[in-house]
């Protein structure tokens, strides 16, 4: 396996562990991950003992420190997957046939007919709500392709409901991202203690937000860090083993 193709390099966990002020064991006890692994992948290669553990843990490693705020320097911009496949491009960029002669089959534009909406927010939350309507999209399509569970007693399995509820509560909260792509705040703006669990719902509005709380607060996301939580940044690893 080319090391480059790892979801994650050893230099990399190194440098998001330092930046945490983490030793190794608390690594393992904030991720859940074995230590053992943790130990061996990040010295790196040459080193004694080293080894490359499973994709699934390298992920789920990477994973872990992107959700704790870090972000690491191969990490695509925000939305970058929308704006590469064409659902979203800055104004003026589309030129006549003649004017992309040059261009690549790939990156050649092609005929189709523009509808303009004027998205309401800027870069990078923009980004950020196309991203996490996406997730969700991907998570639908998968459970959407599992097969239905009949239950003992007929009808379907008490799992099988669960899952289309699931479904029910992801596209709800895609209408809930689109509509602030538009500037639009279903049941109002989300106040910022509901959001924290630090008041209760008074309104059906409000428990909504409560209920999408972890994705309205993604949401916001500008760029800059939440109060708690460490600036988003990728610095040099300048702390080894």
């Amino acid at each position: 396996m080319d090391l480059q193709d790892l979801p994650l390099q050893p230099e990399q966990a190194r440098a998001a562990r330092n930046y945490f002020g983490w030793s190794q064991a608390k690594l393992a006890e904030q991720s859940g991950l074995p230590i053992n692994k943790i130990k061996r992948f990040e010295p790196g290669p040459g080193r004694a003992g080293w080894y490359i553990p499973d994709s699934g843990f390298l992920t789920d490693l990477r994973t872990f420190f992107e959700e704790q705020g870090y972000v690491f320097d191969d990490t695509p911009e925000p939305g970058a997957k929308a704006k590469q496949s064409g659902l979203v491009f800055p104004a003026g960029v589309v030129g006549s046939t003649k004017e992309n002669q040059g261009a690549t089959e790939k990156n050649r534009p092609q005929a189709t007919t523009f509808h303009h909406m004027r998205i309401a927010l800027q870069d990078p939350q923009m980004g950020a709500v196309l991203d996490l309507i996406e997730a969700n999209e991907r998570k639908v399509d998968d459970l959407l392709a599992l097969p239905l569970e009949r239950g003992f007693f007929g009808g379907l399995s008490e799992g099988c409901q669960g899952r289309q509820q699931e479904v029910h509560r992801l596209l709800a909260e895609n209408g809930v991202l689109f509509a602030r792509l538009f500037g639009r705040a279903i049941g109002g703006e989300p106040k910022a203690d509901v959001l924290s669990a630090k008041r209760e719902p008074q309104t059906q509005g409000e428990l909504l937000h409560a209920v999408q709380a972890t994705t309205l607060t993604a949401a916001s996301d500008d760029g800059e860090p939440k109060r708690g939580q460490p600036a988003r940044r990728s610095p040099k690893d300048s702390s080894p083993l």
